[in-house]
């Protein structure tokens, strides 16, 4: 799959790309994770949403596959904004 300038990979260093309804959404998949497993926590890479659903999911592996509607938030956005 090429990339075309009009629809680059989210920015590592910007975070302009991201919308607050999409981290609010991961942060609340990403505390539920850490909940549930307190003692045998895997750090995820990061939460994959679907932005018109919100439903997203933990991601582990460190290059997801996206589907063309799907966002990518890294671990390190989720917890910038935790701490």
């Amino acid at each position: 799959m090429l990339l075309s300038p009009e629809r680059p990979l989210a920015p590592q260093s910007d975070q302009s790309w991201l919308d607050a309804d999409l981290l609010r959404v991961a942060r609340e998949i990403y505390h539920a994770y850490l909940r549930v497993h307190v003692r045998q926590m895997r750090r995820p890479s990061g939460v994959v949403i679907h932005p018109k659903t919100y439903r997203g999911l933990l991601v582990f592996s460190s290059r997801p596959i996206l589907l063309p509607q799907e966002r990518f938030i890294p671990i390190d956005y989720i917890d910038s904004e935790l701490s």
